[in-house]
């Protein structure tokens, strides 16, 4: 079938209303994923522009003019901007599949985010999450009021970006923050779309121009941009190599700052569960986005009498995807996306192999691009495999006891998703409480969380604060409590102060 044809935006930061054309060369390419092609060169934000985005964020906040609207004018302003970003839906999937090399059935699929994240944060506020009320002394209420930080900035990765940025941006505004968004320097399209499609919504709805921005560039115009003071408030997801880095800014700068990070991820096989489930688990979470996703499969953790069963089982899995061009809608695997992250996980593999090791592969992947066959590697030290990797490879280790298990499955570091396959689902929810992670699913692999309403925690080297519905909303605000204290008309003869001024 005859993939989508995608014609991806020249790269353009958005200031105060205002787009213009990127100028600022990274030292590198953009990539065709499929082919490798060179597409064209990878461009920033000026500093100037980076300089014009905070003042105007800043500004805009100090106007009051987005903090200070009651919460049914920015929630029909949030609705403006989903309305918006629904009639943009197609042309952003088909951008993130063109930029990150995800199948298309993967990219439209996480779709129904895009609009979705604005309109969940605008039921939010219409659903009291900002505002409640206590009884304070003598009847007279005290309120508890959540308010925007101020300019928020939210970075994203290259691997969902656009649904990611959606996320955040739709929370932020929704606190009343203004938003610097960073695109992803290697997939920069499909973020670009989205803040484009919301802040046409935005301004229709009336809202000030420069409370959404975006803005492109590597890890200096990050760190720049972490580091002013104007910003009050960071979320960032990534790595987590630069999630120490801005974190350790932002706790320089006493600066609440929202990391997701890396993951490597345990599936945990107990004993007498089905081959066939665990071996289909394994291979849906080593493929899914192409692995390149922080929740994808890390270890694979395998009663030693199951191991072959299992392997056989995944590898059946692995043997019928149809990988190609991400943009046909036939592709269930794609090409990486970048060359330069292509390389890096092929020399882990060599790596690992030359120690030992050994890398079980069954998918035919195409022989062009940023094309990668889903590896597994049997055999490999447990502590050469702590590091995540990123992408579609994993490491297989055996055990003959459970807490032989669990010892695998918690001694990474990480601690963001779990994974647990077991014939009895009460044996494997008992197991899974032991598993270190902020979330653990029990006999299932999808992308998805557990529950919308369900947090979404990061332990460990995989993050700090909690992500979520209500969660990331309310990172982006501050408790403001308000109410009358009316000092006491008369004294008791006794009651008196030291010199000091000091009760006693």
């Amino acid at each position: 079938m005859t993939g989508v044809r995608v014609a991806p935006p020249a790269t353009s930061d958005l200031v105060a209303g205002s787009w213009q054309e990127c100028a600022a060369h990274l030292g590198f390419h953009l990539e065709n994923p499929d082919t490798g092609a060179r597409f064209r060169p990878a461009l920033g934000s000026s500093d100037e522009r980076l300089e014009a985005a905070l003042s105007a964020a800043a500004a805009v906040h100090a106007s009051g003019a987005w903090a200070a609207l009651g919460t049914e004018e920015r929630a029909q302003a949030l609705e403006a901007a989903a309305a918006e970003i629904d009639g943009s839906r197609e042309a952003i999937v088909a951008a993130e599949s063109f930029a990150t090399g995800v199948p298309l059935a993967q990219t439209t699929g996480l779709g129904p985010i895009l609009a979705g994240s604005f309109r969940v944060a605008a039921a939010q506020l219409r659903g009291g999450l900002l505002s409640r009320g206590l009884p304070g002394p003598g009847g007279r209420p005290v309120r508890v009021r959540r308010v925007g930080l101020g300019p928020a900035l939210c970075v994203v990765p290259y691997n969902a970006p656009a649904p990611m940025a959606a996320h955040k941006a739709a929370s932020a505004l929704a606190a009343g923050c203004p938003v610097v968004v960073k695109a992803p320097e290697i997939a920069p399209y499909g973020t670009q779309l989205l803040v484009a499609a919301a802040a046409r919504g935005l301004a229709r709805a009336g809202a000030p121009a420069a409370v959404l921005q975006l803005v492109h560039g590597d890890a200096r115009a990050g760190a720049r941009l972490v580091a002013d003071d104007r910003i009050k408030v960071v979320s960032f997801t990534g790595g987590t190599a630069a999630g120490r880095a801005i974190g350790g800014a932002c706790g320089q700068a006493l600066k609440p700052v929202q990391l997701e990070l890396g993951g490597n991820n345990p599936l945990l096989v107990l004993p007498g569960a089905d081959p066939a489930v665990a071996g289909r688990m394994a291979a849906e979470l080593l493929t899914a986005l192409n692995g390149q996703w922080c929740r994808a499969l890390g270890r694979l953790i395998v009663p030693s009498s199951l191991t072959a069963e299992v392997l056989d089982a995944a590898g059946r899995h692995l043997a019928a995807l149809a990988a190609g061009d991400p943009l046909d809608p036939d592709t269930g695997f794609g090409p990486l996306a970048h060359s330069r992250h292509r390389s890096a996980l092929a020399h882990a593999v060599r790596s690992l192999t030359a120690a030992g090791a050994k890398a079980h592969s069954w998918t035919e992947v195409p022989e062009r691009g940023n094309h990668l066959a889903p590896v597994l590697v049997t055999g490999a030290p447990e502590a050469a495999t702590r590091q995540e990797l990123f992408g579609p490879v994993a490491a297989v280790h055996t055990y003959d006891e459970v807490t032989e298990g669990l010892f695998l499955a918690n001694s990474t570091g990480y601690g963001l998703e779990g994974y647990v396959c077991a014939a009895d689902p009460e044996e494997g929810l008992r197991v899974a409480e032991r598993v270190v992670a902020g979330e653990v699913k029990v006999n299932g692999s999808s992308v998805m969380s557990l529950h919308l309403d369900a947090p979404r925690p990061a332990w460990g080297a995989s993050g700090l604060v909690d992500e979520g519905s209500a969660e990331t909303l309310l990172h982006f605000t501050g408790s403001r409590v308000t109410g009358e204290e009316r000092a006491p008309t008369a004294h008791r003869a006794d009651d008196r102060s030291d010199d000091r001024g000091n009760a006693r």
